[in-house]
């Protein structure tokens, strides 16, 4: 029984750590590339090694990180070819919630995606961290409106480390949020309208519409440090 509330702190500043590096690794602070000295984290985090080291192991394991023998843990890097495949597969999946969302979607889940739109509607054009989060919060609610739990699960997995080349287009596009807020108004008419059909469709041309911004944006996959050959 002693020893229960010193394992209950450590896997507390565990979760912690793993929450922060994650948050960086998502919002775009840490780029693809860049390795991970402990040392650096304990300064910055003001923690002990212990759950420095099990959380980059965490983070290894869900592909967040790579770990380089005898060179040490970095943040993973994709290539075009990887890039493009995430997004063909993505396109797929959030089609599918998409359609689902149209078929079993309740009034007030609606209601929720509207208020969505109306604060994209507003937000400064300036505000890419914004406009990304209004983003994701979006396309969360069509997933949970799915009703899918496997689906979902799926999708937050494969969001996880490819999310900064979503906030360097973001940032290099400043036009951007107008052409989503306007193609999130087409999903959410066809998920009210009842068409399965349609919602699918209009949420896989909106998905590509985002890698296409992506590869022909100039310089983004450069802005986050040199990636491997396909």
């Amino acid at each position: 029984m002693t020893q229960q509330p010193d394992r209950l702190v450590k896997e507390t500043t565990t979760m912690a750590v793993y929450k922060r590096l994650f948050d960086y690794v998502m919002s775009g602070q840490f780029e693809p590339g860049i390795w991970i000295r402990e040392r650096q984290l304990k300064e910055m985090l003001g923690v002990s090694s212990t759950p420095i080291r099990e959380a980059l192991r965490m983070l290894v394991q869900e592909q967040v990180l790579e770990l380089v023998p005898h060179h040490g843990v970095r943040i993973k890097e994709y290539s075009t070819k990887e890039i493009q495949d995430y997004y063909e597969l993505r396109a797929e999946l959030e089609g599918l919630a998409a359609e689902l969302a149209a078929e079993r979607g309740s009034r007030l889940m609606f209601d929720k995606m509207e208020e969505i739109l109306r604060l994209h509607r507003t937000f400064e054009t300036e505000r890419s961290d914004k406009a990304i989060e209004l983003n994701n919060q979006f396309h969360d609610l069509i997933v949970e409106t799915s009703g899918n739990l496997s689906l979902k699960n799926t999708l937050q997995h494969l969001r996880v480390g490819i999310n900064w080349i979503q906030v360097m287009a973001w940032s290099r596009n400043k036009d951007r949020h107008f052409s989503t807020f306007h193609q999130h108004q087409g999903i959410l008419d066809a998920l009210m309208a009842r068409n399965p059909k349609l919602a699918r469709s209009r949420m896989q041309e909106h998905v590509w519409d985002s890698i296409k911004l992506i590869i022909e944006s100039p310089g983004t996959l450069q802005m986050a440090g040199e990636l491997r050959k396909s």
